[in-house]
């Protein structure tokens, strides 16, 4: 099955000119950790909780005078709508992900997948049953980790 059937297509995004303080409003409001930031329908980067509080507030700054793009990710980790999903799977196990953005060929942002995507349509667990290396990767994995690992390119 390829992640384009897995994935949220619902996706909520925040434009780089928009304040901190609107953005943690769109993701308290949704219950996100993450915010992708688009312009002009294409992704530029990512904004998460961890980037509002360890960039924004420990430094003090006003929430409502701080741009997005003051703060948030410019590079974030991405697939294509076309990948097998335990691929993605396999991916997201060993570079430690929670969720991904999915592209479509012409770089435009179609969807998210999560974590919980793959638990609920069982990729996941065939992988993790067939693959003793990605269980030892998941056992390591600490799930609070909210950042998104930078990559310029896709990850497949």
């Amino acid at each position: 099955m390829m992640i384009g059937h897995l994935m949220s297509t619902c996706v909520v995004t925040a434009s780089p000119m928009q304040s901190l303080k609107s953005a943690a409003k769109i993701m308290e409001e949704n219950d996100f950790d993450a915010l992708p930031i688009c312009d002009n329908h294409r992704v530029i980067g990512m904004l998460t909780v961890r980037d509002i509080a360890m960039k924004a507030v420990a430094k003090g700054v006003s929430l409502a005078e701080s741009k997005i793009s003051e703060f948030m990710t410019f590079e974030t980790a991405y697939v294509f709508t076309d990948r097998p999903a335990e691929e993605v799977a396999r991916l997201m196990i060993e570079q430690q992900l929670r969720r991904l953005l999915v592209l479509d060929r012409d770089y435009q942002l179609v969807g998210i997948v999560s974590v919980d995507d793959l638990l609920m349509a069982g990729n996941l667990q065939a992988i993790l049953a067939s693959h003793v290396e990605a269980t030892k990767h998941l056992e390591a994995y600490q799930w609070p980790n909210l950042s998104f690992t930078s990559r310029k390119q896709p990850l497949h």
